[in-house]
Order: structure tokens, then sequence, then C-alpha cells
């Protein structure tokens, strides 16, 4: 059979990261063979500027060879061992290597963050072992799974790191919460709060794992609160009725909107508790749901009409009518029930109330609900255990991902080309010569 190569030349202005590098060969159709080869001859042409040729070497230069060294590279082309130069800097005595000034690498680690980078993209979808064995399949020389968990927790807490300490604009902080097990027994609390806005893409407020609900206290302080026309508002919380977590939200002065979704339901479970039957209980939740959606389809109809005072009665009625039924309940022994429903009256209104002040507030949290659909298809099944660093780390990958998928990629699109990433082609040209035959 005919032997055959493929000639190429690879061009960058200034120093690179050695992912950068490998993402460009990707693109251009080289492979780990290719690599070698462009590092093997990358670092004999800066060895030579530095020192001359390894038979002439310079008179009087500062530089001198000093040896080399065998370096193993994991990467997204595969797992590559090259032979790099040390040289000798007489007048800062001490030894380098030119090559790893001008591509940069994870200094002491075989894999690189490239490699990294894509074992993280599938963890959020796979168990780490499923990961370690799918992508062992297509690239030769893949990390273990305790090695991937240790990248993940590094730049999963990073990157929560950055999103707590970021400014956001928003009109609602909408917070909920569920468990992991925990792998000394028992469960971890896991928090989240979305920071939202009408006609504006949601963003990870904060998330904690392991913590308290007033942890989240100081993140709160990064929010700027801002109507539709950039004009500043109150603080608003739409959650659900977890006891505390309302007030602790609007600490400051606001309004908390409760999830109506999550009204209806909890009007159902109190009737349990109150001990009624089940034909009954339907009745009660029905009137419920049917005093709701009257506001609801009350302030769609009029409100785009500029009629105020139609939505203004509307929210009148809806308390009022929910003050009747706590008391009928209350004369029928439905103590807790009724209890309930005069607490959040005034609440469940909040919505309309605002909207007649241009500020648009979600009367559910459906958003968040689905969110934690995603938490729980990756991390809550019976067998998994976490630690809190662990889970907090996976889940703000998870969660970001799935919410603000920008926000992710750019994360990692600055730490695996740094200043490169807006360029065209990362600033590295790939021309083919042609092919040998």
């Amino acid at each position: 059979m005919p032997k055959f190569s493929t000639k190429w030349n690879i061009e960058w202005n200034e120093p690179i990261t050695l992912p950068a590098l490998t993402q460009r060969m990707h693109e251009g159709g080289l492979g780990r063979e290719d690599l070698v080869a462009v590092l093997t001859e990358r670092d004999k042409e800066l060895v030579d500027e530095l020192c001359g040729p390894k038979y002439k070497p310079k008179k009087r230069s500062r530089y001198k060879r000093a040896g080399t060294k065998r370096r193993t590279l994991g990467t997204r082309l595969g797992l590559v061992e090259i032979r790099v130069h040390r040289v000798w800097d007489s007048k800062l005595k001490k030894t380098f290597y030119p090559i790893w000034r001008d591509i940069k690498i994870r200094s002491r680690k075989i894999y690189q963050d490239d490699v990294s980078a894509l074992s993280e993209h599938s963890v959020v979808r796979m168990t780490y072992r499923n990961t370690r064995e799918e992508l062992s399949r297509v690239i030769n020389g893949f990390p273990s799974h305790h090695t991937i968990n240790r990248r993940v927790i590094e730049d999963g807490n990073e990157l929560v790191k950055e999103i707590h300490e970021r400014e956001l604009t928003a009109t609602t902080h909408q917070p909920d919460g569920t468990k992991l097990h925990s792998k000394r027994g028992g469960h971890h609390d896991v928090n989240i709060v979305l920071a939202t806005s009408a006609n504006r893409s949601p963003r990870l407020r904060s998330l904690t794992v392991g913590c308290k609900w007033k942890d989240h206290l100081p993140f709160f302080n990064n929010t700027k609160f801002q109507d539709e026309k950039g004009g500043l508002c109150p603080p608003t919380a739409v959650c659900d009725m977890e006891p505390g977590l309302a007030e602790l939200m609007i600490q400051d002065g606001g309004y908390w909107q409760p999830c109506l979704v999550h009204v209806v339901r909890y009007t159902g479970f109190s009737l349990w508790r109150d001990d009624i039957d089940m034909d009954e209980r339907k009745g009660i939740v029905q009137t419920v749901s049917r005093i709701l959606s009257h506001l609801k389809n009350s302030l769609n109809c009029h409100l785009p009409k500029d009629e105020i005072d139609a939505v203004e009665h509307r929210i009148k009625q809806t308390v009022k009518e929910f003050k009747r039924l706590a008391t009928r309940l209350n004369n029928d022994g439905m103590v807790k029930t009724a209890k309930f429903i005069r607490n959040i009256s005034n609440s469940v209104t909040t919505f309309a109330s605002l909207a007649l002040q241009g500020i648009s507030v979600p009367w559910h949290n459906n958003l968040l609900e689905r969110l934690m659909g995603e938490v729980s298809k990756r991390c809550k099944h019976k067998w998994m255990t976490w630690t809190t660093h662990g889970g907090q780390a996976l889940l703000a990958l998870l969660v970001t991902r799935t919410i603000e998928p920008d926000t992710y990629y750019d994360f990692f699109n600055r730490k695996l080309f740094d200043h490169l990433k807006d360029l065209p082609n990362l600033g590295i040209s790939i021309t083919r010569l042609g092919t040998d035959f």
C-alpha cells in the first residue's frame, strides 16, 4: 500500500493555551500525532532561538541547554508524550522550559483543561463512572472517575463563587429547596434562588448545599431590583409556603407572592390535616382554584385595556372571598385550613397589585419546579450519596448549564482559551499544504 503524509502549517502570533491549540487542530482535522509534531517542532524553534543550534551554540549567551524531560499530556486529542528541552538562565540562576512560556499548560497535571471540560459537560448528564466509560471509547487515555470528580469540585466551586459575587438586576427572587442523601447519613439541604424579570432570561442568584437559608442573605445584597422601565422597585419573593422563607427573603421590606399552584395544593393538604373526607375536600379546593382563576383572568382581560378600576375591584373581591371562605371553614371546624386561607388572603393578590404599578411579577414558580426536576433526575437517586462540596459543585454546573447556558460556556471558554476566546479561530491559523503519496 502506498505511504502518504499530510503537510500542514500552524501559526500563532502570541502565547496560547494548549486547549486552544488542540481545539483548532481538532477543527482542522488533525490528530494526536500532529499535536506531538507541532509541540516538538515549536520546542526546537524556541530553544534554537535562545541557545543557538545544538552543535553551534550562541557565544556569550545567557541561555544554555540543560537537558530534556519527558512530559505526558492528556488532551482531547488523546494522551501524548513528548520530550521538551530545559534551558538554564545564567542571569536569573534558574532553569525553565521555553515551550511552556509559549504554550500555557496546567503544570504538574497530566490531564489538561480541554479533556477535563469535556468530562464535566458529560458529568452533568451521566454519572462519573459512565462518563469515564463512554468517553474513553473515543479518547485515548481518559482520566479516571476520581480525577473527573476532583476537577468538577474545583471548577464547580469556582463557578458558584463567581455567581455569588456578581451584580444582578431583577424584579423578583424565586427560592426553592430540596434534599440530597449525605455521605454520612441523613440529608443535605439544597437551596436555590433565581433572579427573574419579565422578558429576560432567569439568572441564578445563589446555590448552596448543606447550608441554611440565612446563609444566602449576603448574596441578596448583590441584586438590584428594577421594573421593566429601569426604575427602582421593592424586592419581591415568589415562593411556596415553606415556613419563614418569605419573611427571610423580604426582611428589608418588600412583597411576597405565594405560588398559586402551591396555594391550591396546600389547601388540599390542610383539609387532609383537618380530617375532611375526599368529596368535601375536592369541593373546597375547587372553590379556591376558581377564586384565583377569576383574579388571573380579570387581570389579563382588563389591564391591557387600562381598565384599572375593574382590576382593583377584582383584587378587593378576591380578598373578601378568601376571608369569607376562611370564616365558613372555621365555623365548620376546619381550623387549620381556615387559618391558612386567612393568612394568605392578601398575599395572593400581590402580582395583580404590582401589575397596576407596571411591575410584572409571576404568580407561580413553575420555572424553579422544572429546575428542581433536573436536580432530582441527576442527583436524587436512592443509591447516590454526596458531600457538601461535591454536591454543590456538580449542581452549580448543572443548574447554570440549564438556566444560563451562555454563562456556563463563557466560564469554560475563559478557562480554556483565556484572552483568545473572542478572536476569530482563537487567533491560530492552520493551513494545509497538500498531501504526499
